[in-house]
């Protein structure tokens, strides 16, 4: 019988359940669960490539002391290996290396419809060298001639790019005249209250870099511009002017006091339904009408996203997005109303389905895309849900006309009273 010095320690791994058990497989789960990292097995990493692309594997959970000099050697290297993988130092290459000066009030008093920039109040941080593929659409370089001012032809950073850059490791944060901050310190100067100047709520930065990690393109949308109204053209003569009260729209008559569908005998669909149309239905305008409302936070669009891939992405000139997202967050709002959704999808231009969504076959499709959609980043205590919302116009999706376009006499259907 072996003493328990001389048992060789287990190996990394879960600790296997108990035979004979009907919840073998719970058991195993929450020993995954429970199961610390093997800092071992990480600090072994260091001497090979690609450390960064390898997953940490669970340990062993055996922390309770049984007065064993096997134990207390395995717990003393457990520890030994995890101040070395605290302690690692990380470091950058120097073609990879960028830093990012903070200047809040640089830009501060410009007008927030600069030609140059939407959104150049907000860019605080500029970029001293800038290297890399993430800057095809990350910042902007503000334009003129360096004679004007100083700042100008260089690229500046919104808060929500800076503390992304410096959280994946691109960017070095400086202060002018301070030592380097450190990313506790990126967070406390770069993360605010919305509509702070300057800064960017949390949960907005949770969902910007939950998109980007995905490998999407994301921008700030620009502020909120409403079309302006289209007034009809005014009629030329008297005689325009008497024939546009007109109205030479041909509808069924209705009779007030007979059936809804009058008797009659019929070879199709579109007369019966005609009639039975007695309610107007949903178009939708290009341009909104002057009454609506504009769209309040935190139900406007925030974010413009575009898929990876395809041609190459401008952020000077961009192509209309795949999607805009608006961001919400549960501990301060709630569902959004009926006038909070139709604000939001009227700020949106008109964007009806395309070629490829016609057909009978993508009829469900259609009506999920809609004429105007967007996507509401839910954010709950950091966790990023989507929902779709969407203006869908189910009066054209006119079943019975597939019928009718079948061809063919047939004897009809005949309506009595």
């Amino acid at each position: 019988m072996a003493f328990d010095d001389d048992e060789t320690p287990l190996v990394s791994g879960p600790a296997p359940a108990p035979a004979g058990k009907d919840d073998d497989g719970a058991v195993m789960e929450d020993a995954l669960e429970d199961g610390m990292p093997d800092y071992k097995l990480f600090a072994s990493m260091f001497e090979k490539k690609g450390v960064s692309g390898k997953s940490i594997r669970k340990g062993e959970k055996d922390f309770e002391s049984h007065g064993t000099r096997a134990q207390d050697n395995a717990l003393e290297s457990s520890r030994k290996a995890m101040e070395e993988v605290l302690g690692y130092t990380r470091t950058h290459r120097a073609d990879a290396w960028s830093r990012g000066w903070f200047f809040p009030d640089w830009w501060a008093q410009q007008s927030a419809d600069d030609s140059r920039d939407a959104w150049l109040r907000h860019r605080v941080v500029v970029v001293e060298h800038e290297k890399g593929s993430w800057m095809k659409d990350i910042g902007r370089t503000v334009p003129g001639t360096k004679q004007d001012q100083p700042g100008v032809g260089r690229l500046w950073l919104l808060p929500e790019e800076a503390l992304y850059l410096v959280e994946r490791g691109t960017l070095d944060f400086w202060w002018p005249d301070v030592q380097l901050q450190d990313l506790e310190a990126a967070y406390a100067l770069l993360v605010g209250l919305d509509g702070e100047q300057g800064k960017t709520s949390l949960p907005k930065y949770q969902v910007f870099a939950h998109l980007k990690r995905a490998g999407f393109h994301v921008m700030r949308a620009p502020p909120e511009s409403r079309p302006a109204q289209e007034s009809p053209p005014s009629p030329a003569t008297l005689w325009q002017w008497l024939f546009s009260l007109v109205s030479w729209e041909r509808r069924p008559k209705q009779n007030p006091l007979g059936p809804l569908v009058s008797s009659g005998i019929y070879r199709a669909y579109g007369p019966i339904y005609q009639q039975l149309a007695m309610l107007p239905r949903h178009r939708p305008m290009a341009v909104p009408p002057a009454a609506s409302d504009a769209p309040q936070e935190p139900f406007r669009v925030n974010f413009h996203v575009w898929k990876p891939g395809g041609a190459p992405f401008s952020k000077k000139n961009p192509p209309p997005p795949h999607f805009r997202i608006a961001v919400a967050d549960t501990s301060n709002s709630e569902v959004p109303t009926l006038e909070q959704m139709e604000a939001l999808l009227e700020s949106t231009p008109l964007d009806p389905p395309g070629e490829g969504l016609q057909g009978p076959g993508r009829l469900y499709q259609r009506i999920k895309h809609g004429h105007r959609n967007v996507l509401v980043a839910v954010v709950d205590r950091g966790l990023v849900n989507f929902m779709r919302f969407g203006e869908a116009v189910f009066g054209d999706e006119k079943l019975y006309e597939r019928f009718d376009k079948r061809g063919g006499g047939g004897r009809g259907v005949e309506m009595k009273r």
